[in-house]
């Protein structure tokens, strides 16, 4: 049910309904959606009380971080849009993997936990565990439940703060299972993927204006190459108006994803330092080609005024953002290096990385917590071509040290984009 008095604005709003100990990660994953609009209700009870039922009555979209409220928010509504923040499969992993290699030989009394999650990470750990179920309808009787196996030799896993708090003030040893950090930045791309206005958004044209002040002839085609690169990562069209300017034409949920939400623009960057060419950038946001292509004049006007060498955004409500940062990757290098891990330095060695490259991405990685990247992606991080990066990839395949976790379908004709998800970043980060 949905109140009529249900605020909305540009980004998509969005309620979070969390226990206060895991609100801490929620926003910090938040911090690389700058088009959701959090609205928080802190849970203090798991209880479905009416101060509750009131908050998710002014909203259209109800994201659950604990399990037992979210299914007796399913029974109170079910026609209620629920997101779930529910994925505690790797910190699961990381909990059975600790266990065993101190050899530490558990029962496990789990709660909400899905079945299929255990199975498959017992299966990945070629370990076989005993393991019961504590749920019910009622706090209270979850917590029995766990004490009652707890005597029994098994022990108590959950994924209820209430349930876990409970079990503390006990003195029960216990384990509170949360959702990491890569976990719910999946959990809220899906929510952000299924509102309704932020589909109408993702659908939005955007057109892009690429003014050069001069292009010596030797240099044309290094532009020109350097332009497709950047219109096939932005799946888009170029066109080449004349020899001093350029358009682009996209969509503007490909455009936020590859810009990272407008923070992320090193185009103009690579033209000044590479070819040492000054050029402006205008784009424009609008639900029709005539309203994108107006908006991206005036952004282009507003960056003359500014220029050189800077990118403003028209929105489709008129708004103006900008200057876009243009030069994300000047600060990569200043990364502090303190590897520790001798085998994994080895490793990254032998497969051809160089303390640079290691630098620039341990870069991005404080600044946007990204983990996950297409070629296309690296080789704008690493400032290197499409095709360095692809051979790059390939030794780190071979090397064990990123995983294909995917592939991205693409608009034009061509292979799917393999996504690549780089274990050695985390294993860095996490020393």
């Amino acid at each position: 049910m949905t109140n009529h008095n249900t605020l909305y604005t540009s980004q998509s709003l969005v309620a979070i309904i969390s226990p206060e100990m895991m609100l801490p990660a929620i926003k910090e994953s938040l911090r690389g959606f700058p088009s959701i609009q959090a609205q928080y209700f802190i849970l203090h009870d798991s209880l479905l009380t009416e101060e509750l039922i009131t908050f998710i009555t002014q909203y259209e979209m109800l994201v659950i971080a604990d399990p037992f409220i979210y299914h007796q928010l399913k029974n109170y509504d079910s026609s209620l849009k629920l997101y779930q923040l529910n994925s505690r499969a790797i910190q699961l992993y990381q909990l059975l993997l600790t266990h065993q290699i101190t050899k530490e030989e558990k029962s496990y009394s789990f709660d909400f936990m899905q079945e299929s999650d255990i199975l498959a990470i017992t299966h990945q750990l070629h370990q076989k565990i005993d393991y019961v179920f504590s749920t019910d309808v009622a706090i209270e009787q979850i917590v029995e439940n766990h004490i009652s196996y707890a005597k029994q030799g098994y022990h108590p896993v959950t994924t209820v703060a209430a349930v876990y708090e409970k079990l503390q003030s006990l003195n029960l040893a216990s384990d509170y299972l949360i959702p990491t950090k890569q976990e719910m930045i999946v959990a809220f791309e899906r929510v952000l993927l299924a509102s309704k206005s932020r589909q109408n958004k993702e659908n939005q044209i955007v057109y892009g204006i690429i003014q050069f002040e001069a292009i010596a002839s030797q240099d044309h085609s290094k532009v020109k190459q350097i332009l497709q690169q950047f219109s096939q990562q932005m799946d888009g069209h170029l066109i080449t108006l004349n020899p001093l300017q350029y358009s682009f034409i996209t969509t503007r949920g490909q455009f936020e994803r590859e810009t990272l939400g407008y923070k992320h623009l090193p185009l103009l960057s690579q033209f000044k330092e590479e070819l040492h060419i000054n050029c402006t950038i205008g784009i424009g946001f609008g639900i029709n080609a005539y309203e994108s292509g107006r908006h991206a004049k005036q952004a282009l006007y507003q960056a003359n005024d500014n220029g050189p060498n800077v990118c403003y955004i028209v929105r489709e409500d008129s708004r103006v953002i900008g200057p876009i940062d243009t030069t994300v990757f000047i600060n990569y290098e200043q990364y502090p290096l303190a590897i520790t891990d001798l085998q994994l330095l080895e490793r990254a060695e032998k497969a051809g990385m160089s303390a640079s490259y290691i630098s620039k991405l341990m870069g991005r990685i404080t600044k946007h917590q990204k983990y996950i990247y297409t070629a296309e992606e690296l080789a704008q991080t690493l400032n290197i071509t499409l095709r360095s990066a692809n051979r790059i990839l390939l030794k780190w395949l071979d090397a064990g040290l990123v995983d294909i976790i995917g592939e991205e379908k693409v608009a034009h004709r061509g292979r799917p984009k393999r996504i690549y998800f780089m274990q050695f970043l985390e294993e860095l980060k996490n020393q």
